[in-house]
């Protein structure tokens, strides 16, 4: 399968998670997504940073076409929900669980990207 098609597929796939939980008002799927989203990258950025030296290229390549285009498309998914007048409850403890996760995954995307 192309890795285009991955990519496709995983920004499609998290926006519609996103945009419909919002509209649903459902918070716990976004957190339950953002949380993953977070361990994938994390344990892609370990991956990355390698043993002795040697970073590992195909956790950089599957951090660009699986986690960064999951991720884009989990926050495209929430800004289109708040701007059709849907946004997601952010104060409790799932909004909370979702915020700190898509935030500790961007982290995790941006750290891999600048080794």
């Amino acid at each position: 399968m192309r890795l285009e098609a991955i990519g496709l597929a995983c920004l499609l796939g998290t926006g519609v998670i996103a945009y419909g939980s919002a509209r649903l008002r459902l918070v716990w799927p976004v957190a339950v997504l953002a949380l993953l989203l977070a361990a994938i990258s994390g344990q892609l950025f370990m991956a990355a940073q390698g043993q002795g030296g040697f970073h590992d290229l195909g956790a950089l390549i599957a951090q660009g076409y699986v986690t960064a285009p999951a991720l884009l498309g989990a926050v495209a998914g929430l800004l289109l929900a708040r701007i059709s007048g849907q946004p997601l409850r952010w104060r409790s403890v799932a909004g909370g669980l979702a915020g700190f996760g898509l935030a500790a995954a961007g982290l995790g995307v941006a750290a891999s990207f600048g080794l």
